[in-house]
């Protein structure tokens, strides 16, 4: 299985042979590593898939290092830089003593479709690798406890092929970020950070690893809209049933609330993944569920009392229900949910 495409070569077997050599060259050992600048620009966002915790990014990857095994004499080519293919230029490296610097992407899910990459080589031997690409990119850190306030974190992450002794990473920050016209209009993209680390490589051990990272929040307009304003109303209506002296009249439309209710429920559960613990509008929707049956079986009650001859006693009740009950209820419910989801967490 292919983890990403490896750098400057999108064959397997060429991989697979720098790994068998390679680590034999004066260029990139344990005493003397190789510093290979890496920058990462997303110019596009295709999809986020919340409930598969993934998105869709077309990106320009650009990897920049310098090999003095690789410089040529300019006079004799006629120019101060090549420009060659990826295949061609690691079939050159190859017969140099020296390594090509291979990279996994991290954090890939799918194929990584190459629009167009090349490799310039610098008379110097300074060596630039630029690639524009697109690819499906696993989220795994998403957490949809305050949803639909919450702020979740992106990453673009890419890895050394080779030991961290070997081949070492510097993020170019002024071939990194986000793009200003992303094409996403769910979430507000923002605050990108180039990320420094080591992690496990493909070898076993540690490898140099750098990662875009950056935040998304949602446009919190289309869910006050869409869900909040209609909760609302249906809390208000649920409380002018209160109003209502016909006892059964307040059972048939507490029911039809409480269908409205589910409805809700499916389609937000319909959004997001299998969750293992509830969300903020979960919390706020089941405990609306709940009043509304509370609500039912309170009339049922009152009715009762009513054809049992207790008429004055039920009245009492609905005075009360109406007046302390219901609308302290509710603002006990959403002060919790505020405390515990979105302040707390």
């Amino acid at each position: 299985m292919l983890l990403a495409t490896i750098l400057l070569t999108p064959v397997q077997a060429l991989a697979q042979g720098l790994f068998r050599s390679d680590m034999d060259r004066p260029v990139g050992t344990p005493e003397n590593p190789l510093q290979v600048g890496i920058g990462i620009h997303i110019d596009q966002i295709s999809f986020v898939d919340q409930k598969s915790e993934n998105y869709g990014a077309v990106a320009t990857i650009r990897a920049r290092w310098h090999d003095p095994a690789l410089a040529f004499d300019r006079d004799e080519i006629g120019r101060d830089a090549r420009i060659v293919k990826p295949e061609a230029f690691v079939e050159y490296a190859s017969s140099l003593p020296t390594i090509v610097p291979a990279f996994v992407i991290q954090n890939q899910q799918s194929n990584r479709w190459i629009h167009q990459s090349v490799v310039a080589i610098e008379h110097t031997g300074q060596v630039t690798y630029f690639e524009k690409s697109s690819l499906t990119l696993q989220a795994p850190y998403f957490n949809f406890k305050k949803y639909p306030f919450d702020q979740q974190q992106f990453f673009f992450e890419i890895v050394s092929v080779f030991p961290a002794d070997v081949v070492q990473y510097t993020a170019l920050e002024e071939f990194s970020g986000l793009g200003n016209l992303l094409g996403e209009e769910e979430w507000i993209l923002e605050r990108p950070n180039m990320v420094l680390s080591t992690t496990t490589g493909l070898s076993g051990a540690p490898s140099a690893k750098v990662a875009l990272a950056f935040e998304g929040r949602r446009h919190i307009m289309y869910y006050a809209i869409r869900i909040f304003m209609p909760m609302l109303v249906l809390i208000a209506c649920s409380w002018a049933l209160f109003f209502l002296d016909e006892y059964r009249k307040r059972i048939e439309i507490a029911g039809a609330n409480l269908l409205v209710f589910v409805a809700f429920n499916w389609v937000i559960s319909d959004d997001l993944p299998k969750l293992g613990y509830l969300t903020f509008l979960d919390f706020i929707l089941q405990w609306m569920f709940v009043v509304t049956g509370a609500i039912i079986i309170f009339s049922v009650l009152l009715r009762r009392l009513k054809t049992s001859g207790r008429e004055e006693v039920a009245r009492k009740l609905d005075n009360y229900a109406i007046k302390w009950i219901y609308p302290l209820g509710y603002a006990a419910i959403v002060g919790f949910a505020i405390m515990n989801y979105l302040v707390v967490a």
